[in-house]
């Protein structure tokens, strides 16, 4: 029998990333001058490149596909979770200066929101209802860069 919980610890620890950025984001957010505002946007865009849309990529191939396959009374859960992914990936492209204390808090606040909702909801469904051979999958994914 596979350990359930070894098998979803790279999302996790993922996860944990992210709600240490997106508290530092909401502190910069609330105190930082142009010129932080302008250097966390870069920031933002390079995680979004090397880390975000991996992890995005991971979870869409490995957990909601088979939940739009095999657990079809979870779509509903699904689909709100990958609006999440779509809004962040239009958010990022699109941080601008002129609003970017406002899109970085609303960007800090998402993640935040759908990181534990993900956390704290997704991955105990995963735990109970998943195959070996689809936690396996979780384990084996290797992202298109």
């Amino acid at each position: 029998m596979i350990n359930r919980g070894e098998q979803l610890a790279k999302l996790s620890q993922e996860h944990e990333a992210s709600l240490v950025l997106a508290k530092a984001l909401l502190e910069v957010a609330e105190r930082a001058d142009e010129q932080e505002l302008l250097a966390t946007i870069d920031k933002l865009k390079t995680y979004n490149d090397e880390e975000l849309e991996l992890h995005f990529q991971h979870e869409e191939r490995t957990v909601f596909a088979p939940i739009f396959k095999e657990h079809r009374e979870h779509i509903p859960f699904a689909t709100a979770l990958l609006k999440d992914h779509g809004e962040m990936r239009r958010l990022i492209p699109n941080l601008h200066i002129g609003a970017a204390r406002e899109q970085i808090h609303y960007f800090a606040e998402l993640l935040r929101k759908h990181t534990l909702q993900e956390e704290q909801e997704l991955f105990p469904l995963i735990a109970e209802q998943f195959t070996d051979e689809q936690l396996a999958a979780i384990v084996d994914f290797t992202p298109i860069h």
